[in-house]
């Protein structure tokens, strides 16, 4: 049996895109036995991935100065090949520690030496999607890629069962429609501003009469949703605008997402589970090349993206790098309203 593992230690967004490799593994070799090495925070989420067999867990990025028992653990797992989506120079190491015969990853790294195959691409260009970034990793070692492969995240029954409760003491009514606003980023991206995610929740609430909106977002964001909320409660429409207070699991998170009618948000991990649940999704971008969503948006058949509009007669918009004219307040809330009715 060929046992594969793919490190991924960043953030949410970043694995989403990642789990791909695992069911291009799976359909070169229905057997293939694929493990994911990933941050903690995000190992509940990629347990959900239907073509994920097992899960190796790390508390950061890369390993503490001095961890040689990774190479313990990796060696016990018997492990052909190690794939690095996310190359960091001391889990490289203790791969090439572990013995492990196949090793592959960039070629433009101090530490690139630890690797058996190397990769000769630069992804800061961003002229390809993060996802195909990832599975030409594969390509390296003779692996053929299905056409139209997507993120995929099954959620158990139980744990949709359980997500009910969270979801009705926001207030929202036992099996009423809801739709998610995601308005922060954690750092990630640059953010549409809130004012516009209020008067994008003002006219939701007036064109889709029976529909309740759900505004998510982590402790340290409880000012930007309460402010949303605010303006909201200001224009008569409160009762029908919510905020998921309780501190949620990431599995519990992506329930939710997957119960949700649709999700609104900037380039960021929520957005990406959401269009990996099949759930429609509008993400919020900037066009500066590396956040740009011709490398980073999301990946569905009921996904659509807004950036602001360049100006085509500036040469600075022409190379993706214009701060004039790259402001997300140049996103207008109709023009988010009509593009994500177009995908419901």
């Amino acid at each position: 049996m060929a046992r594969y593992c793919i490190f991924r230690t960043d953030r949410i967004g970043d694995v989403v895109l990642t789990l791909p490799m695992a069911e291009a593994l799976k359909a070169h070799d229905r057997r293939a036995h694929v493990t994911f090495c990933v941050q903690e925070y995000t190992a509940p989420l990629v347990a959900l991935c239907p073509f994920v067999d097992d899960i190796i867990s790390i508390p950061d990025r890369d390993l503490t100065p001095g961890n040689r028992e990774f190479a313990q653990t990796l060696r016990a797992r018997d492990f052909g090949t190690a794939i690095f989506a996310y190359p960091r120079p001391r889990l490289a190491a203790a791969a090439r520690r572990a013995a492990i015969p196949i090793r592959v990853g960039t070629a433009f790294r101090m530490y690139s030496l630890r690797f058996t195959h190397r990769v000769r691409e630069h992804r800061n260009p961003s002229l390809r999607h993060e996802c195909d970034y990832n599975l030409n990793l594969l390509r390296q070692i003779d692996i053929p890629i299905p056409d139209n492969l997507l993120p995929r995240l099954d959620i158990p029954d139980i744990l949709q069962a359980g997500v009910r409760d969270i979801v009705a003491a926001s207030g929202i009514p036992d099996r009423t429609s809801f739709g998610i606003l995601h308005p922060g980023s954690g750092g990630s991206a640059k953010e549409w501003p809130p004012e516009r995610f209020s008067e994008l929740a003002r006219m939701l609430i007036s064109s889709l009469p029976d529909m309740h909106l759900l505004l998510t977002g982590t402790t340290g964001e409880r000012g930007l949703m309460e402010a949303i909320h605010h303006a909201a409660a200001a224009n008569g429409a409160g009762h029908r605008v919510h905020i998921l207070f309780d501190a949620v699991s990431l599995d519990q998170l992506t329930a939710i997402l997957a119960s949700s009618r649709f999700c609104v948000a900037n380039s960021t991990g929520p957005l990406h589970i959401a269009a990996a649940v099949g759930t429609p999704v509008l993400g919020l971008y900037p066009f500066e090349r590396v956040c740009h969503p011709r490398r980073w948006g999301p990946l569905g058949p009921h996904s659509r993206v807004l950036i602001p509009e360049p100006d085509p007669n500036c040469p600075d918009c022409r190379r993706d790098s214009c701060p004039m004219h790259d402001d997300m307040r140049r996103i207008s809330a109709e023009d988010a309203h009509d593009a994500l009715l177009s995908c419901l």
